[in-house]
């Protein structure tokens, strides 16, 4: 008898249809979401012509936005450094270092905040004070920013730190596309 149970208890539950919405396949373990790329780039208040000639370069579009600010001297101390995308991660952008007759903090950089199709973008360091910058910026490629570096400030100027976003890894861009 508890066979015959068992089996009509068994048989009942696999003849029983039951309706399920599609779901979206789980994605493979290890995949991550794609963002946009985060650059950015460290400009000082310094006089290029008393330093080392193999500096990296200042866009026209950061020389031209640091000269509406006031700022006449600056060079570029990184060439665009891609910032790591977890939330969880932070990228060293700068070991700092003498400049200038001037002893500097290494500068770190997260992204702290990627949500609703805007990006926060925080970098601190420069000195033992703890000198820092915070962008905000739209999530996407093209998208662009300058931000002075509070807290430092010296005889020649603010030091500034420029953001970019590019598209994301592996994504062509519009002029690759045929």
């Amino acid at each position: 008898m508890t066979r015959h149970f068992l089996a009509l208890i068994v048989s009942t539950l696999t003849l029983v249809p039951y309706a399920v919405e599609a779901q979206e396949p789980t994605p493979k373990n290890g995949a991550q979401p794609e963002f946009n790329q985060v650059y950015v780039k460290l400009i000082m208040p310094t006089d290029p012509a008393g330093l080392e000639k193999e500096r990296p370069v200042v866009e026209s579009w950061i020389a031209e936005d640091l000269k509406k600010r006031g700022q006449a001297r600056f060079t570029a101390v990184t060439t665009w450094v891609l910032l790591d995308p977890s939330p969880l991660e932070a990228t060293d952008v700068w070991d700092g270092g003498k400049l200038a007759n001037t002893l500097h903090c290494p500068v770190g950089a997260d992204i702290p905040d990627r949500a609703t199709g805007r990006i926060k973008v925080h970098l601190s360091g420069w000195t033992p004070g703890g000198a820092f910058a915070t962008v905000l910026l739209k999530d996407e490629p093209g998208s662009r920013a300058i931000s002075a570096v509070d807290y430092y400030t010296s005889a020649e100027g603010m030091a500034y730190v420029a953001v970019l976003i590019g598209p994301p890894p592996g994504k062509p861009r519009r002029s690759d596309r045929p």
